[in-house]
């Protein structure tokens, strides 16, 4: 599956969550995301890992691929997993280059396109909206008129790098 979606770069939370009500979002819940991260080497332009996330309910192991700076410039290969830990010991005993982060994610639903507000340590709010296509991503940036950057389909560790920050100094990054 190729992953649609942006990145909304400085934006005021509050003014964000009034757009996403204004507009008749969906609001589908708060998620605590704990996740490890096996950096499969990358050449310039790419960004390969592996991804262990589980929100406390659901688990997921995800391949991701991302090459480019399309919006849709992202292969996305996820499956569930039943043990976390686990999950997690098989993983860091096979690949190398772990790291553990912890975000919090409020996501939401507004005519089909999936609109989240996350936060991670030591940065500002941003959103992230993904669609089917990419005109339904601009289309929803509009539709919402929130300030902020569009950054693109950029990794975290790009989003880190923006703010003076290596996110591979951080092996353990949470709130």
């Amino acid at each position: 599956m190729i992953e649609i979606e942006t990145k909304i770069d400085d934006i005021n939370e509050s003014e964000a969550r009034e757009a996403l009500n204004r507009l008749g979002a969906e609001f589908k819940g708060d998620k605590f995301y704990r996740r490890y991260i096996f950096d499969l080497g990358s050449n310039e332009g790419e960004d390969k890992f592996i991804r262990l996330r589980t929100d406390g309910n659901k688990s997921t192991i995800t391949y991701k691929d991302r090459k480019g700076g399309t919006l849709a410039n992202t292969e996305e290969i996820e499956t569930g997993v039943e043990d976390f830990n686990a999950a997690a010991k098989i993983l860091s005993a096979a690949l190398p280059n772990l790291l553990y982060q912890e975000s919090k994610r409020s996501l939401y639903n507004l005519e089909g396109v999936e609109i989240s507000i996350d936060q991670w340590p030591k940065l500002p709010p941003l959103m992230e909206i993904e669609a089917d296509s990419e005109e339904k991503v601009m289309e929803t940036i509009k539709k919402l008129g929130i300030k902020g950057k569009a950054i693109g389909n950029i990794g975290w560790e790009k989003v880190y790098s923006m703010y003076g920050m290596d996110l591979n100094d951080f092996k353990i990054l949470k709130f």
